[in-house]
């Protein structure tokens, strides 16, 4: 017997328990990676210290190489392997002659061509980027050692919460270590987690100023919340997954035609993957006409730039208003680049309709459709999605022209009224960026605000709210009623009972719920006008993220309270609800009806 076959046959004679020890290896590796990471940009360190950890970072990936290699010669079909595995090979080939010029040479490629390019700061772009490979690694091994969203007797509402509930604390979390922000020391855990709640939950709310009080490292982590929790991070793991393990399994397929509302399970996946595509295309021509957008405005590189406009991009579509801007869309000079504010608005509007109307209204396939067969027609609820956005949308804009706008001082122009205005309206319904203070705001805008940040946006968007089509069937069920009809009808549909219920349900529930809070709010924010509470209650639970300006006076209870508020905001009540409550059993009977006086 030759040696290649004694190794074929102790691989094959231990397999499971080489297994079994690579697994725990990994986990364990993977553990101290992101413990690593959390401790390298998370804290202020010495040179030295940077050079030890980037040392103890390629021993890390050793653990992965011999992983992979002995992966691979366990492997009953080496080339199928090696097929499926293609992306991790390629990036364990280039680390691996990464290393060796880093052994013969002292200078690793990478940092080598980043000399060349005469780049600031290469050592840590170097590092950061090695760190990101090696990050990579641990989310594929999480991805494939964990069984993916196994929900076994737990809901997939259930699942859903939990995933932002551990989202808002690992992201506050991270936001309390000093090398995240410019101060240099540890944020304060409530106002963290506020930060990250908001940023999470696509609020925009905030208690300390993004754009200051934040470095570089810190505003990442907050548009990495907001993407997240825009998209929902159980969208994002099911579409890596489904590449990384080749699909996702029937029961995943369930979870997520659950959350999504999906008309099948085939059609669930396909879903997670248009979102995800149409995600990451409109943010990237967003973040393209803002670079074109920005005007004289100064930057401090073209790199600054690019920044700038990717992270209000994403700001945007995912409706989320936070900005790296000292006074946010205040700032002068940018207060006045009204194409911009049309163009943000625009780009608000999209993330605000939902993915299914988005795809059903703009994607290639439909236009070409519809020009070939003009027949073809939007589904209704694209059709209640953008009409009644819009009609909302020239409310608001109206409210604030004849109510605000026009009374401010200073010369008008009418492009620049129509700016705001469309801004504002287009922002107060969704998002969170505001071009005018609203401090003073008189009494019956703030009330039109209020009304108009309660229905929110469209159903499966970035947005929050009631959602427009809840809404509509509410007022539908209304007018029949008062009209005496016994079945609801809209656009030539017949509107299932069930579907009204729920309406209503989410109505009186979302109702009920914002007066609870605001009701609180005024015991523990006693100097405060209760419109201005109601305001910023709704603003939270609606997840829009404007403010009368209380915001960062706030106690730490009120912290909690609209901290919470936002969360069962971007949850929904109602799922909230299905979530903690038991399904109950279909009895074989029913109860003789009743007559009762109502009204």
């Amino acid at each position: 017997m030759n040696s290649k076959q004694k190794i074929s046959l102790f691989l094959f004679r231990y397999e499971s328990l080489i297994l079994s020890i690579l697994r725990y290896l990994t986990i364990a590796s993977s553990l101290l990676v992101m413990g690593g990471m959390v401790y390298r940009y998370g804290f202020i360190h010495l040179p030295e210290d940077i050079d030890m950890m980037l040392f103890s970072t390629r021993l890390f990936y050793l653990v992965f190489i011999i992983s992979y290699i002995i992966r691979l010669l366990l492997s009953k079909d080496r080339k199928q392997f090696l097929a499926s595995n293609s992306l991790e090979a390629i990036l364990l080939l280039l680390l691996i002659y990464d290393g060796i010029s880093y052994a013969l040479f002292q200078h690793p490629v990478l940092e080598k061509i980043l000399i060349q390019m005469h780049v600031k700061n290469y050592r840590a772009i170097y590092h950061f980027c090695i760190q990101l490979c090696l990050l990579f690694f641990v989310f594929i091994d999480l991805v494939k050692s964990v069984n993916f969203l196994y929900t076994g007797k737990m809901k997939p509402t259930t699942l859903f919460i939990i995933s932002f509930v551990l989202l808002i604390l690992g992201g506050g979390t991270l936001l309390t270590l000093p090398g995240f922000n410019n101060t240099g020391l540890p944020l304060n855990f409530i106002d963290a987690v506020f930060t990250s709640g908001s940023a999470s939950c696509v609020t925009g709310l905030t208690v300390v100023n993004t754009g200051t009080f934040f470095n570089i490292k810190g505003q990442i982590i907050i548009i990495t919340l907001i993407q997240l929790g825009g998209i929902g991070i159980l969208t994002f793991a099911a579409f890596f997954a489904s590449f990384i393990k080749k699909g996702i399994g029937i029961r995943q397929s369930i979870a997520m035609n659950e959350l999504l509302d999906a008309e099948s399970l085939s059609g669930s996946l396909f879903l997670v993957k248009r979102i995800l595509i149409m995600t990451f295309v409109i943010e990237g021509l967003g973040a393209m006409g803002l670079y074109i957008l920005w005007g004289d405005y100064h930057f401090s590189s073209p790199a600054d730039k690019i920044y700038q406009s990717v992270f209000h991009s994403i700001s945007a579509f995912c409706n989320a208003g936070f900005s790296t801007f000292e006074y946010s869309l205040e700032t002068p000079i940018i207060t006045e680049l009204y194409m911009m504010h049309i163009f943000m608005g625009v780009i608000i509007f999209f993330g605000s309709l939902g993915f299914p109307v988005i795809r059903d209204v703009f994607s290639p396939l439909r236009l070409r459709q519809r020009l070939l067969e003009p027949w073809r027609d939007w589904t209704l609820s694209s059709k209640v999605a953008i009409y009644t956005s819009l009609i909302l949308i020239a409310i608001g804009g109206l409210s604030f022209y004849f109510l605000h706008v026009r009374y401010l001082p200073g010369e008008h122009s009418r492009l620049g009224d129509f700016a705001k205005c469309f801004f504002q309206s287009v922002s107060l319904r969704t998002c969170g960026f505001s071009s005018i203070s609203l401090e003073h705001l008189p009494v019956p805008l703030l009330l039109i605000s209020i009304f108009l940040m309660f229905i929110g946006a469209s159903s499966v968007s970035t947005g929050g709210g009631i959602k427009t089509s809840t809404f509509v069937v509410m007022m539908v069920a209304l007018i029949g009623t008062i009209r005496g009809k016994k079945e609801m009808s809209l656009g030539n549909r017949g509107i299932a009972i069930e579907l009204i219920y729920k309406a209503f349900a989410v109505v009186i529930f979302s109702g009920m719920f914002v007066l609870v809070i605001t009701t609180i709010l005024s015991f523990t924010e006693p100097g405060t006008e209760i419109i201005r509470l109601a305001y910023e209650t709704v603003s939270a639970f609606a997840t829009v993220g404007l403010s009368t300006g209380i915001t960062s006076g706030l106690s730490d209870v009120s912290k909690v309270i609209i901290t919470i508020t936002m969360f069962v905001g971007r949850v929904g009540i109602v799922t909230l609800a299905y979530s903690l409550s038991s399904r109950s059993l279909q009895a074989d009977y029913k109860y003789a009806t009743t007559h009762m006086m109502i009204g």
